[in-house]
């Protein structure tokens, strides 16, 4: 027997690899593959296939240029990319089982208003830290080697959210890291802020327009990119690097001058398809203030 030709400190590190084994398959890669499909299957089943006809006024790119083959493509990518985010959720694992994290599991310990806050805080990081990783990995000696294969896909879906090369999946995998090194975060924070960043991100690359127009003349909301911003993104390369908000693309000058008049455009086909929309409504005014 194996258990005969080991001492007690092997057959204990042999005990925790197997518990190691089991977080990773049961506590992380499968939760983390079924959430995956849970988001993008219901918004490309509802926009792609079922209601295609309906949304058509919807669509940013009126001409369908993606397919089953570019989707199988980002599928086999997006289920490679969950994979090595559940190794980097196994590396915090490992570090917060010797006290190296600063994730905390007593939700009184700092109450529900500030584990809000933090998934707020996180979600607001990573779309600054996205903001630069992202223009870096434009810089053409990194470009054709990593971003490139997320740049495959021009006509954009749902499955275009995860389908990453194996680089910059672990470098959109490094907020969650950081933050939990960094930050009192409680471990369902964690959780809430990923979920809440692949949704975000899944409408981002939807092809179809569901930010509604009244939101690009408030105060606030105008900042929350709509789904043309990045889908713009996809089909011009080279601006809007943003992916939630639009603040950096606008402090640094690089969201396309043809966006507004863009939006404008999808937002009258829009209209077009809905005789009850108020004639009165004004045309998107984006602004810097």
């Amino acid at each position: 027997m194996l258990e005969n030709l080991l001492n007690t400190d092997d057959l204990n590190f042999l005990s925790y690899l197997d518990s190691l084994g089991d977080f990773a398959l049961f506590s992380t890669a499968i939760p983390a593959i079924a959430i995956y499909f849970l988001v993008t299957l219901p918004f490309f089943m509802v926009f792609w296939v079922w209601y295609k006809k309906e949304f058509q006024a919807r669509r940013i790119q009126q001409k369908q240029r993606s397919n089953e083959k570019q989707w199988w493509k980002e599928i086999r990518q997006s289920i490679l990319s969950v994979l090595i985010f559940t190794l980097i959720d196994v590396g915090v694992y490992i570090a917060e089982q010797h006290g190296l994290t600063s994730i905390y599991h007593n939700v009184d310990q700092y109450g529900i208003p500030y584990l809000l806050f933090s998934v707020v805080l996180m979600i607001l990081f990573q779309d600054t830290f996205f903001y630069w990783a992202h223009r870096l990995m434009h810089w053409k000696p990194l470009y054709k080697f990593t971003h490139k294969v997320h740049h495959d896909s021009i006509d954009v879906s749902p499955f275009t959210a995860y389908s990453f090369h194996p680089v910059e999946t672990i470098v959109e995998g490094l907020p969650s890291a950081i933050f939990s090194f960094l930050l009192q975060v409680h471990f369902s924070a964690l959780i809430g802020y990923q979920v809440v960043s692949l949704v975000l991100n899944v409408v981002g690359h939807l092809g179809y327009e569901i930010i509604p127009q009244s939101w690009t003349t408030h105060w606030l909301l105008k900042w929350k990119t709509p789904s043309t911003h990045h889908n713009m993104h996809h089909s011009h390369v080279n601006g809007n690097y943003t992916l939630y908000f639009r603040f950096w693309d606008v402090w640094m000058g690089t969201e396309f001058k043809e966006y507004p008049a863009t939006l404008q455009a999808v937002y009258d086909r829009m209209n077009q398809h809905q005789p009850e929309a108020i004639a009165s409504q004004e045309p998107v005014k984006i602004g810097n203030a």
